[in-house]
């Protein structure tokens, strides 16, 4: 649900399907990088 919200609340403000979509996807790598870094096996809260 959070990348979800992320990805409406772009495009509401006006950002191009693309320029969302690859902000999303750089706001999950960003998040999986984290779990990896603190070797977590679970997301509740993505």
């Amino acid at each position: 649900p959070r990348i979800k919200d992320f990805y409406q609340r772009l495009r509401l403000r006006g950002k191009p399907y693309k320029v969302a979509v690859t902000a999303c996807m750089r706001k999950l790598l960003t998040i999986l990088n984290a779990m990896m870094r603190d070797r977590l096996a679970e997301v509740s809260a993505v």
